[in-house]
């Protein structure tokens, strides 16, 4: 069973008063341009907005502004921190909702599922071992900035368990419908899509959130990689996986989804499309026509060894090039999982090894993409991610019985879908009946 994924950065689209934007205008890009202030000269800094009494200061607004832009790859200038600053206000507000919800039902998250929630996302984007703390580093900011949101939504899952537990009881029936109706599609056309979801929980803010598509979709245009916005941008648990939506029959798909993606090109994105919850972009990835519940392919476990040897991104260029020559000769020492597995011990550098096992589908594209067709215990090339050079070995695919497998995968989709439905129908439960005021 998944349950809602951490996003580093969910867009509330609720009120934000202009007067709030005009009293920011100025301090905003302090955060942006002369960094962020040390904790204890943020005590003294203003307050932006309370939660039933909780505080949300000038700091927690800065430090989440800062990262946000830096993670995402936005341009840091007065126009994108003036566009964020009211819908990270709205994030930080469901954030504290969420914490105190956790606190009514006694949860509390230790350390360790925290360290291993960022693990687990750094692996999501292909990022080296402490990327994101030394991301945060970077940008001299504490790790809590990060903590503070996973810590929230840990305990939002965890709340979310014990309220909507009846929601996670799918019959055999029900997945026997589910698989007839895929089957009933069987010819007919579908597309492997990845999305940017975006939802609209109030109709004045429709215009300001079809901007914020248009923007990211500008941004897509650019060059900034589609993971890197969703797991940033999006508000579908497919956020968690860059929005890889897998392949989609585009008869299921709402009308209005259908009709834009008749005029996309492989490859290409989607123009903002309204739904009926929101705004989304969509990437046509590929086509073809359906081969029915089971699919072409079976959705194997795989045992992967990850080699990552650290660069500096604002070293010099020779450095950079050292680092690539190294990785090369590694490579050609990677004769089997074992040998990759120790290299670290021999090779100076801060260099890490890594074993994971997972499904292929929950590997980012970029990884999966690059042992798609790798012979077990074959080397990867050497793929250049930000602050890292990696390579991957695949010790062990492990094929289920594919029935077995469609009945899993079937199950826990309609798991997903019940429960990502009532988290958002809570959500807007809990703002509605708490008391919120923006400063």
């Amino acid at each position: 069973m998944r349950l809602p994924q951490i996003m580093i950065f969910s867009i509330g689209f609720r009120s934000a008063p202009s007067r709030l934007v005009a009293r920011l205008a100025v301090v905003l890009l302090l955060a942006v341009f002369a960094g962020i202030p040390a904790p204890a000269q943020a005590q003294r800094m203003g307050i932006v907005a309370t939660v039933n009494s909780a505080p949300i200061s000038e700091y927690d607004l800065h430090a989440r502004l800062k990262f946000v832009i830096a993670l995402s790859g936005l341009p840091a200038n007065r126009e994108t921190a003036l566009e964020l600053a009211p819908k990270i206000v709205d994030t930080l507000i469901d954030e504290e909702l969420k914490r105190q919800e956790a606190k009514t039902l006694g949860i509390d998250i230790p350390e360790k599922a925290i360290e291993a929630a960022v693990r687990r996302f750094e692996k999501s984007r292909s990022m080296p071992a402490n990327g994101m703390l030394d991301l945060l580093e970077r940008l001299s900011l504490s790790k809590e900035v990060l903590y503070q949101q996973i810590r929230a939504d840990l305990a939002w899952n965890e709340a979310l368990r014990f309220r909507f537990r009846a929601l996670t009881q799918i019959s055999d029936e029900e997945v026997d419908e589910e698989i007839a109706r895929l089957d009933a599609e069987k010819g007919k056309p579908v597309a492997l899509l990845s999305e940017i979801f975006l939802p609209v929980d109030a109709q004045p803010k429709d215009e300001e959130t079809r901007k914020v598509a248009e923007r990211i979709l500008g941004e897509l245009k650019s060059g900034t990689p589609f993971q890197a916005m969703a797991t940033t941008f999006s508000q579908s648990p497919t956020a968690a996986v860059g929005g890889d939506l897998g392949w989609v029959s585009l008869n299921s798909l709402a009308p209005e989804v259908s009709r834009a993606l008749a005029a996309v090109k492989i490859g290409e994105f989607s123009p903002p499309i309204r739904t009926a919850a929101g705004w989304a972009v969509y990437w046509l990835r590929d086509q073809r026509v359906s081969q029915g519940a089971s699919g072409p392919d079976v959705d194997p476990n795989i045992v992967l060894q990850q080699l990552t040897i650290p660069i500096s991104e604002t070293g010099p260029a020779s450095e950079v090039e050292a680092k690539r020559d190294l990785a090369k000769r590694l490579r050609l020492r990677a004769d089997n999982c074992a040998t990759v597995a120790a290299i670290p011990k021999t090779v100076a550098g801060g260099l890490t090894s890594d074993t994971l096992r997972v499904r292929s589908s929950q590997l980012s594209p970029l990884v999966r993409d690059a042992i798609k067709d790798l012979p077990d215990g074959k080397p990867s090339e050497i793929i250049k991610v930000p602050g890292a050079f990696m390579l991957f070995m695949v010790c062990e695919r492990v094929s289920e019985n594919a029935k077995d497998q469609l009945r899993t995968q079937v199950r826990n989709r309609l798991v997903n879908d019940r429960l990502d439905l009532a988290a958002r129908q809570f959500l807007r439960d809990l703002r509605r009946n708490a008391f919120i005021e923006r400063r």
